[in-house]
């Protein structure tokens, strides 16, 4: 082990310690008790539209007992509240495991945007919620915010100080003033949606940069510059399931926080506070005190008492509040909707206790297509299960098969392997086949290359194409299920959509003794086929391949692959596939090509480099980083 300490689920933080310490110290009675940590969120805008903009607040609860991955799923560990009575000394409650536990609750954090945090903590705007630093100078040192210092300075200063020097509204009692042990301002939680991605990044950084381009080159000149920008991400290559570069950048980085993760955060603040003064210089930004991004400068701190901010995203009750809300809400009738929403969730949750019930009876256990079906995957939310999976990944053939040159019974469609040669215009086709069959059934550690193609097996048979593979692997950061396996399709398809081809790109197993990309290769895939020998069916991909560019990612943090020769083709087993990959045309090595003229299904035909795309999801960052 590396020794280093994991900050990841929310009991993994230091809070969850510290607080059981003082419950302790308070109360002896509590000693073998089990602590609950409560999680509160609201949502106010998206309700307010819902209720015709009455002034409601939606409040969610949850509690931090269960793992990450089982919120991201939505287990029904997010409920929709009205009121919450908190006891005061233990009471004795069944857990899933069927025993009796002591149990203890405790107010642990709460999940808001900054502008419900600026009410919750009840400060003026444009300050912030978690320390004392001034409205002016945000990224000073400060002292943190809490309880009996605010009561103590609210009672000697005036009003008008308090607002002016501290940022204090005391016209506003926060609603766990009469909570024993509960501070709001230690309870305000890190968002990674509304403070990093949607304000850091989005409403700031991309604002920033457009007023940059318009200052410095003009208006007209600016619009061209940011057409090409467009034009250049839109002639890459469709990624399945692409997600948003920022969310997937974040979300992965502080998934698992190590301690050399906190340093690295401190580092990256200081550089990005070390030259983000080119847009005050410019005239862009005239201050850069925004709350926002002030944020950030408490993630350290608060990863050690919560554990990862993706536990305590408002991302997990705006989801919540699109099946508690916003969906009960296209449900009625639109007229005084609020009891409506609230019987309709009702009703939800006595469905969902009842299906709960019946699992634990054995009854209703999947459906009538579940033994037909091996397409798709879906776990089952009652089998809950955190330890590590065996499988790291299973690839397995579409359904259906295609390019049909032999029509036979049973609609299969089949493929003489000369003829699929010339179709793909490989004429060493069955050369590369005989090979790839000596590499399946030798078993000793020559390389099949130096045996002579007359000693290799012969085959001359019939071949099965295929459109695409359905591929499952783990992926325990994404947000892919309780056992974190993620299911996703790679496509072959000669024609897409009456545009041409879509040939997908992979990432490929050569040595499974190495990690991430230094055990891992990447090839566009030009066709999945299968064929039988002696018995034995062999389900396979012609692929050509990519040559990784020096030992490690470049100075923009990603892999650099090139083109190998037009003549370097292999086939592969499809166990050897790890996941899908996607590659950036490196524009700067071809500026004779014009971006606006390259179709998306043209992309890997028309350059010579490429970054290897480590922000297409969760698990490609993990594996390329």
């Amino acid at each position: 082990m590396n020794k280093q300490r994991h900050w990841e689920d929310f009991m993994s933080g230091d809070w969850a310690w510290e607080e059981a310490d003082k419950i302790i110290s308070i109360n002896s009675l509590t000693t073998r008790a089990t602590l609950v940590p409560i999680i509160l969120g609201s949502d106010k805008t998206t309700v307010s539209i819902a209720t015709g903009q009455m002034d409601y607040y939606p409040l969610y609860l949850s509690i931090r007992n269960v793992c990450n991955t089982t919120h991201h799923v939505h287990c029904n560990a997010v409920v929709l509240i009205g009121f919450l009575a908190m006891p005061k000394i233990p009471e004795t409650v069944l857990f899933g495991d069927q025993y009796y536990h002591h149990v203890i609750y405790s107010f642990a954090a709460y999940i808001a945007d900054y502008e419900e945090q600026v009410l919750l903590s009840c400060i003026v705007h444009g300050w912030c919620p978690k320390c004392l630093a001034h409205q002016t100078d945000l990224d000073q040192d400060a002292l943190w915010h809490c309880h009996e210092h605010t009561e103590l300075i609210i009672k000697e200063l005036d009003l008008q100080t308090l607002w002016d020097k501290y940022g204090i509204d005391r016209t506003i009692v926060p609603f766990t003033s009469e909570f024993p042990c509960v501070d709001i301002q230690r309870m305000l939680s890190p968002d990674i949606l509304h403070q990093l991605i949607k304000g850091g990044f989005k409403d700031h950084l991309v604002d920033w940069v457009e007023k940059y381009l318009i200052h410095v080159h003009g208006r007209s000149t600016a619009e061209k510059i940011l057409d090409d920008i467009d034009q250049r991400i839109t002639a890459v290559t469709p990624f399945t399931g692409l997600q948003c570069l920022m969310k997937v950048c974040l979300s992965s980085f502080l998934n698992d926080a190590l301690q050399l993760t906190q340093s690295l955060i401190g580092d990256a603040l200081a550089s990005f506070h070390s030259h983000h003064g080119i847009f005050h210089n410019a005239g862009v930004v005239l201050t850069f005190s925004l709350p926002q991004q002030h944020a950030m400068k408490h993630y350290p701190y608060l990863i050690c008492q919560f554990g990862t901010p993706n536990g305590l995203c408002s991302s997990i009750t705006e989801s919540k509040h699109i099946k508690a809300v916003k969906q009960p809400y296209q449900h009625t009738n639109h007229f005084w909707a609020l009891g409506q929403i609230l019987r309709i969730n009702e009703r939800l949750d006595k469905f969902a206790a009842a299906q709960a019930d019946f699992k634990k009876c054995q009854m209703l256990r999947g459906n009538c297509l579940s033994n037909e079906s091996t397409a798709s995957f879906e776990e089952d939310p009652g089998d809950t299960d955190d330890s590590p999976m065996s499988v790291k990944a299973h690839v397995s053939l579409a359904w259906t098969y295609h390019m049909p040159l032999f029509i036979i019974t049973k609609h299969m469609h089949v493929r003489n392997m000369r003829d699929l040669a010339i179709k793909l215009n490989i004429p060493q086709f069955c050369n590369i086949l005989w090979c790839f069959l000596q590499s399946q059934l030798q078993h000793d550690n020559h390389n099949p290359e130096d045996v002579p193609l007359d000693e290799c097996p012969f085959y001359d048979g019939s071949v099965c194409t295929y459109n695409s593979v359905s591929l499952m692997f783990y992926a325990p950061s994404d947000m892919s299920g309780l056992h974190g396996m993620c299911c996703k399709h790679i496509h072959c398809f000669p024609t897409w959509r009456n545009e041409g081809h879509h040939y997908d790109c992979i990432f490929v197993i050569t040595n499974a003794h190495m990690k991430g990309m230094l055990g891992l290769d990447v090839a566009c895939v030009l066709c999945f086929f299968s064929f039988k020998h002696l018995g034995t069916e062999y389900p396979c991909a012609i692929i050509c391949w990519f040559d990784c560019i020096g030992d490690g990612p470049n100075n923009t943090g990603m892999w650099v692959v090139c083109t190998h020769s037009a003549q370097d083709i292999a086939i592969i087993h499809i166990d050897t596939i790890y996941c899908a990959a996607q590659l950036i045309p490196v524009y700067a090595s071809q500026c004779s090509i014009d971006p606006a003229s390259i179709k998306p299904n043209e992309s890997y035909d028309k350059f010579q480099f490429y970054y290897v795309n480590k922000f297409a999801d969760h698990h490609v960052f993990e594996i390329a980083s």
